[in-house]
């Protein structure tokens, strides 16, 4: 189970963690980690959509290429660049969050497993 917590929670940080029954933790990563990434994706997008509205100015004469690489400059160097920093800010502290409660998971089995181990064995 500690394998399938550490690979859920690499790929959705939160997932793992609510699989290795930490349900408060993994519910706010795994919340953390969506508004992550659909602050990453709108930045995505925007660029997206400046780069083909730049590709659609360069039919035209070198004045719009020109006024349509100021615009391109100016819209993902605003609002864009910053909600997408802070979704991968908020994406890199969640995967990390993640990776304590699986390396928590990791220690709290192998002691598990310890005490197993440890235990004398009974004969009939």
């Amino acid at each position: 189970m500690k394998w399938v917590c550490l690979m859920a929670n690499m790929m959705v940080p939160g997932v793992g963690s609510m699989i290795a029954k930490r349900y408060g933790a993994g519910a706010i990563q795994a919340l953390g980690s969506l508004i992550a990434f659909g602050m990453v994706g709108y930045c995505i997008s925007e660029f997206y959509t400046e780069l083909k509205n730049y590709a659609d100015s360069l039919d035209g004469d070198p004045d719009e290429m020109n006024a349509a690489m100021k615009t391109l400059g100016e819209r993902i160097l605003g609002p864009p660049i910053i909600v997408g920093g802070i979704g991968v800010i908020i994406l890199k502290v969640t995967w990390i969050w993640a990776q304590f409660t699986t390396a928590a998971v990791f220690k709290k089995e192998k002691e598990a497993e310890a005490q197993v181990s440890a235990r004398p064995a009974v004969s009939s």
